[in-house]
């Protein structure tokens, strides 16, 4: 266990990172019509938006809120996990009293930013004002990013929970 707790900020930012780029990478949403085709909206589109030039004029896809803010909550917890990976390597001990705050803060970056992921088609749908239709699913990269999110938020609170339920005995 305690090899665990050694690296485990590291894994946490390794698996923070993983779902950081499916998230950005794999599609959002995928809406099947008729036959084979299908549409697909990327990662990007749900989290930023965006703007397509045609011969009709400008197509405007809006954002996704909650999209926008787990992907600030996983990149704000990356941080914060980065932080406390690299600066004990430089024997900075500037976090050392905040450490315990700092991994709560993180899990539950963390753990918001996966739940949001899994909340993206209602949200994307109602941000462009259309209804879902019954077929539209959610990315295959979306929901193993959302999964692989949350437990990062695991290991980023297993050392302060080692740390709490240590000092009980």
């Amino acid at each position: 266990m305690k090899k665990v707790l050694q690296f485990a900020g590291l894994i946490s930012l390794v698996l923070g990172v993983v779902a950081f780029i499916l998230m950005m990478a794999t599609p959002a949403v995928i809406q099947p019509l008729v036959g084979d085709t299908q549409t697909v909206y990327a990662g990007t589109t749900a989290i930023f938006g965006k703007t397509e030039s045609t011969i009709l004029g400008d197509v405007v896809t809006k954002p996704s809120a909650l999209a926008l803010i787990g992907w600030i909550l996983l990149l704000v917890a990356m941080i914060i996990v980065a932080l406390g990976v690299i600066l004990p390597l430089f024997k900075v001990k500037a976090l050392e009293k905040f450490s315990g705050i700092l991994d709560i803060v993180s899990l539950a970056c963390f753990v918001v930013g996966g739940i949001f992921m899994f909340l993206v088609v209602p949200t994307f749908y109602g941000a462009n004002g259309w209804d879902v239709a019954d077929n539209t699913q959610i990315g295959a990269g979306w929901v193993i990013g959302g999964i692989i999110a949350i437990i990062a938020g695991a290991f980023a609170i297993l050392p302060a929970a080692a740390a709490f339920f240590g000092k009980k005995k």
